[in-house]
């Protein structure tokens, strides 16, 4: 094999490596506040309803009973 076509398609392997792992994950984050002022939040999930869970999970667990954990934001990309 010629020694520029070797070079050649190295470099193509290499640029395809790069470019396919260097692709935007798109990512969940979510943010759960409840009444009294406690707050949990996620990111890096692969889908809304589990960055959402994690987030109200996050958010109950510091807050008392008598209060209740919401959503106040998701974003894709987080």
């Amino acid at each position: 094999m010629n020694k520029y076509l070797r070079i050649g398609l190295t470099a193509l392997a290499v640029a395809t490596t790069v470019f396919a792992s260097s692709g935007a994950a798109r990512a969940w984050g979510c943010i759960a506040v409840s009444e009294e002022g406690s707050y949990g939040y996620s990111y890096n999930y692969d889908n809304q309803g589990d960055a959402s869970d994690r987030a109200l999970s996050e958010c109950a667990a510091k807050t008392t009973t008598e209060s209740t954990c919401e959503i106040t934001e998701c974003l894709e990309g987080s």
